[in-house]
């Protein structure tokens, strides 16, 4: 008997086990509401409606005839077949661009013509060709403005 009677105060001394499932079970919850809060958040104040489109509309566009010239090389016997379209602000810029076919081609000739092969056969080369024309061409469209040219075959010989 004095064993039962010792038996039950070492129950009574041990602290009961607390699992830690409960932990777990108010941790997942919380983080699960602040997921669900931090995205309601982001979805309605901070992202761009989604029927608005961030890019910039295309323009009209135009398309010269192609170009064939001989490029500035000793031997004369490099040449380079371009055709160039050119984007266009609204439908009056293009009725000018269409009056200003010769001047635009002239332009395109002119500079083209003084172009090495070396000059043209490069990556950064046919970045700045294009940069040049665009610069060139707004001055001939003025007061229309010419938002961006397209190489739409470039050949070099």
């Amino acid at each position: 008997m004095v064993d039962e009677k010792e038996a039950p105060k070492n129950e009574e001394e041990a602290p009961p086990k607390k699992s830690k499932t409960l932990f777990f079970i108010i941790a997942g919850i919380a983080l699960l509401l602040l997921a669900g809060g931090g995205f309601f958040a982001y979805t309605t104040f901070m992202a761009p409606p989604a029927d608005e489109d961030p890019r910039e509309p295309l323009g009209e566009m135009f398309a010269l005839e192609p170009f064939v010239v001989n490029l500035a090389d000793p031997t004369g016997k490099r040449y380079l077949k371009v055709q160039i379209a050119l984007e266009l602000e609204n439908e009056r810029a293009v009725a000018n661009a269409e009056r200003s076919v010769p001047k635009l081609r002239d332009t395109v000739i002119s500079m083209l013509t003084a172009l090495s092969f070396e000059e043209v056969m490069t990556p950064e080369g046919k970045i700045r060709i294009r940069d040049e024309l665009l610069e060139r061409f707004n001055v001939v469209m003025r007061p229309d403005r010419v938002r961006n040219i397209y190489f739409t075959e470039f050949v070099v010989q």
